[in-house]
């Protein structure tokens, strides 16, 4: 095997690794954000604007 052929490898694996990195990101993202949008619901009709509970 080349350096070549191995450098190509390497960056194989690690386009492989990135993606599976960035695929949980955008799931735990879409996640957090189903919470956020339930939480920010409930503070609304307990008559609790989002950004004054978080000190925005």
């Amino acid at each position: 095997m080349t350096d070549m052929e191995m450098d190509l490898q390497i960056a194989e694996v690690a386009l492989q690794e990135a993606d599976e990195a960035f695929a949980k990101l955008r799931q735990d993202y879409h996640e957090l954000r189903e919470h956020a949008d339930i939480l920010e619901a409930l503070l609304r009709n307990h008559g609790i604007e989002y950004p004054d509970f978080c000190g925005w």
